[in-house]
C-alpha cells in the first residue's frame, strides 16, 4: 500500500543528510521476507532501495546487515507472541525511561552498567531490563534503537533473563498515522519508498508485528510499570492488566474499524496509560492525584510502587513515599544526566552512562 503525504511540496523540498535507513523487513510470502534499506546521497540528491529476500528454516530468518556499515546480525522468528504480564523473579532490575531514539545514549548506558556487551549481546544473565515506552520520535536512531531491543530480548530469554519493551504514546502515534514529532530523515525515506512513516509499521512487516504484541502495564514481583499512568477514572473500570494489554492492543490493532467504541476516550485519549500526566501534574480535565488514590491502585494490583515515564522530570525519583517512581529524564539532551534506575536486592539506584550508581534514599 503507498501513501502519499498530503504536504507532499514539504517532503519534496526536505534536505536531509546522507543516510542509510534499516533494515525494515516485511512479509512478502507466507515463507519469504523481504528486508531493504533506503540509501540517500545528499550530495546527488539521489535515493535508492537496497533490497534482499530470505526464507524461513526452521521457523528462523537469519540475515547479516548488506548496507552501509551495517554488518548486525538479525534473526527473526517466525512466531511473535505477547509475554506474560506478570513476573517473578530473582534477578536485578533495570529500567530506562523515554529513548526517543537517542541510540548512542542508550548503548552507553547499557554497556556501562555491563547490561550488553561491546558488540551489544546480553551479558545480564537472568536480569530484567524495562523500557517505559517511547523509543520513537524526535531522534533519528529509532531504527537501531528498535532492533537493539528486539535482538536482546531474545538473547535475554536464552539467559533467564528478559527485555519489557512497554508502549507509551509514540509509540501508539507510530502505528496509528501521527507523525508529528517524527524526524525529517524518516519523512523523507518513508516518501523516498512512496509510504507513510506508519507503513513501516504495518501489521506486514516484522518490527510492526512485534510492536503490536507490546504490553502496556506488566508486574514484575510487586513493582508496577506503565508508560504514563494509571488515572482514577482508568481504575474506575477495574480492568486486569491482562485486560488492559488486551484492551490496549484491540483498539490500536482495529483503530480504524472498532465494533466496540466504548473504551476509546480511556484506552487512546488523555486520561490512556498511554498519555495520562496526572502523577506529576494537573490538566484542565483533571487534578493531580492523591496520595490515596495511588494506594488505592497499588492494592488493587498487589504493588508497592508505580513506575513511570512520559512526564520530564530532571532526574530519576521518587515521591509519595516511594509509591511513585518517575523516570522521564530526558536522554541525550545536554542539559540533564542521562540515567535509569537499577533496582537490587530491595533497594533503589540512579545509574548512569559514565559515573557510578548512587543510592535512591
Amino acid at each position: 500500500m503507498a501513501y502519499f503525504d498530503p504536504d507532499s511540496t514539504y517532503i519534496d523540498s526536505l534536505r536531509v543528510p546522507s543516510y542509510i535507513e534499516g533494515p525494515h523487513v516485511k512479509y512478502s510470502a507466507p515463507n519469504r521476507v523481504e528486508a531493504f534499506y533506503i540509501k540517500h546521497d545528499s550530495l546527488k540528491n539521489k535515493t535508492k532501495i537496497i533490497r534482499k529476500y530470505f526464507r524461513y528454516k526452521n521457523d528462523t530468518v537469519r540475515f547479516k546487515g548488506f548496507a552501509g556499515t551495517d554488518t548486525a546480525d538479525y534473526i527473526i522468528p517466525r512466531n511473535i507472541k505477547p509475554q506474560s504480564s506478570l513476573i517473578q523473579t530473582e534477578g536485578k532490575i533495570a529500567v530506562f525511561g523515554d529513548i526517543h531514539g537517542e541510540y548512542e545514549s542508550l548503548v552507553a548506558m547499557l554497556r556501562y552498567n555491563k547490561i550488553i556487551d561491546k558488540h551489544n549481546n546480553w551479558i545480564w544473565a537472568n536480569g530484567q531490563l524495562v523500557f517505559t515506552g517511547d523509543v520513537f520520535d524526535r531522534g533519528d536512531k529509532v531504527t537501531e534503537c528498535l532492533w537493539l531491543l528486539f535482538n536482546l530480548e531474545m538473547q535475554a530469554q536464552k539467559a533467564g533473563g528478559n527485555v519489557h519493551f512497554l508502549l507509551g504514546n509514540h509509540e501508539m502515534m507510530a502505528l496509528l498515522f501521527d507523525n508529528r514529532y517524527v524526524d525529517d530523515k524518516y519523512l523523507h525515506a518513508a516518501h523516498a519508498y512512496k509510504y507513510h512513516y506508519s507503513h513501516f509499521f504495518g501489521k506486514h512487516t516484522i518490527l510492526g508485528k512485534w510492536l503490536r504484541a507490546r504490553n502496556t502495564v506488566i508486574r514484575i514481583n510487586k513493582l508496577l510499570f506503565v508508560h504514563a499512568g494509571l488515572s482514577p477514572k482508568f481504575m474506575e473500570k477495574k480492568m486486569s492488566i491482562q485486560n488492559i494489554n488486551e484492551g490496549m492492543r484491540y483498539h490500536i490493532n482495529n483503530y480504524t474499524e472498532l465494533s466496540d467504541t466504548s473504551m476509546v476516550d480511556l484506552f487512546l485519549y488523555s486520561e490512556s496509560p498511554l498519555w495520562y500526566r496526572g502523577y506529576l501534574s494537573r490538566t484542565e480535565t483533571y487534578s493531580r492525584i492523591s496520595l490515596s488514590e495511588v494506594v488505592q491502585t497499588l492494592d488493587f494490583y498487589d504493588a508497592i510502587v508505580i513506575i513511570f515515564g512520559h512526564t520530564p522530570v530532571a532526574k530519576v525519583y521518587p515521591f509519595y513515599s516511594f509509591k511513585l517512581i518517575a523516570m522521564d529524564v530526558p536522554i541525550g539532551d545536554p542539559n540533564f544526566i542521562d540515567q535509569g534506575l537499577l533496582i537490587d536486592n530491595q533497594m533503589y539506584y540512579r545509574i548512569f552512562a559514565h559515573k557510578e550508581k548512587e543510592r535512591i534514599k
